[in-house]
C-alpha cells in the first residue's frame, strides 16, 4: 500500500500542475468559431470622465486606432467602452492602407448635428509613435483637415503627440516646410479609405487645411456643445461676458495667445 500511496503521487503531481497551467482560454471556442466582438474597458469612461484640456494647455485624446493599424475600433457614447466596430454582422477593419497617425477622439466633445456636425465626439489624428490602443495621450493642435461625408462635417484636427519630433512645430504650414508630403498624404488618406460608393465616387470631401487657430477654436466650440448637451443646468461652470465658460489656464500653457 505505500507503494500505491507513492505512485498515486508520482502521476497526480505532474497531472495537477498541468490542469492549473494550461491556457484558460483553450476551450473557449469550437473548432472553427472565431471571436466576432472585441470590447475594451478604461479605468474610466473614455469619453464623459477625461478633461478635453489640460492645465498645461495641451489636450487630452483617446486613442481608437494606433498608428498604421486597420480594425475600426470606437468609444460607445453611453457605456464608455472602446468597442469594435460590426458592420453587417461582420467586425469592421478598413481596406486601406493602415492609418496614418495615432487616430481617436477628443474626450468630451461633440459636434452638434444642429449645427451641422455628424454628433460624434471630435475626430483627432495624432503625429507621433504608435501607442496601444485605449491610450489617453496628450498632444498640441496644429491644424483642421477639413472634410465633409456625404454632406455632414467630418473634421479631423491633426496633432502634434507630447515629446514627439512634431510638437515644436507651430501650425499647418510649418508642418508642411518641415515635413513635405505629410498634409498631402493625410488628405488623400482620409478620402480615399473608404472607396468608392455605388456611383463610383468617393464620399469623403476635403476643403483644405485650415491653421491652429481654427483647430483651437474648433476644439472648445466642440467642448461646449458637449457641456451644453451632458450637464445639467446647476453644474454647469459659470460663463464669461461673452457668454463662454470661464477656463484657467496654467501660466506654462502655451495657446494662451492663439
Amino acid at each position: 500500500q505505500p507503494r500505491t500511496i507513492a505512485m498515486q503521487k508520482r502521476y497526480f503531481l505532474p497531472l495537477l500542475c498541468c490542469l492549473l497551467l494550461a491556457p484558460v482560454n483553450s476551450l473557449a471556442e469550437a473548432p472553427g468559431v472565431t471571436a466576432q466582438q472585441s470590447v475594451l474597458k478604461g479605468e474610466r469612461h473614455f469619453l464623459n470622465d477625461y478633461p478635453t484640456h489640460n492645465m498645461d494647455g495641451t489636450v487630452n485624446v483617446v486613442v481608437e486606432i494606433p498608428a498604421g493599424t486597420t480594425a475600426k475600433y470606437e468609444v460607445d457614447h453611453t457605456s464608455g467602452l472602446l468597442a469594435l466596430e460590426q458592420k453587417n454582422g461582420m467586425p469592421r477593419y478598413v481596406r486601406y492602407l493602415g492609418y496614418p497617425g495615432n487616430y481617436g477622439m477628443i474626450p468630451r466633445t461633440v459636434l452638434a448635428k444642429e449645427l451641422g456636425g455628424d454628433g460624434d465626439p471630435l475626430d483627432a489624428l495624432v503625429l507621433g509613435d504608435a501607442v496601444p490602443r485605449g491610450a489617453v495621450i496628450k498632444a498640441r493642435p496644429l491644424g483642421v483637415l477639413t472634410l465633409s461625408d456625404h454632406g455632414e462635417e467630418d473634421s479631423k484636427i491633426i496633432m502634434a503627440a507630447v515629446g514627439s519630433p512634431f510638437e515644436s512645430l507651430t501650425g499647418i504650414k510649418q508642418l508642411e516646410t518641415e515635413y513635405p508630403g505629410i498634409t498631402k498624404i493625410l488628405e488623400i488618406w482620409f478620402t480615399s479609405y473608404k472607396g468608392r460608393d455605388k456611383d463610383g465616387k468617393l464620399p469623403m470631401r476635403s476643403d483644405g487645411m485650415r491653421e491652429r487657430t481654427a483647430a483651437i477654436k474648433l476644439i472648445g466650440d466642440a467642448a461646449l456643445q458637449f457641456e451644453r448637451a451632458h450637464i445639467k443646468e446647476a453644474d454647469k461652470p459659470a460663463l464669461d461676458t461673452d457668454g463662454n465658460p470661464r477656463v484657467r489656464f496654467s501660466p506654462q500653457a502655451r495657446n494662451i495667445s492663439d
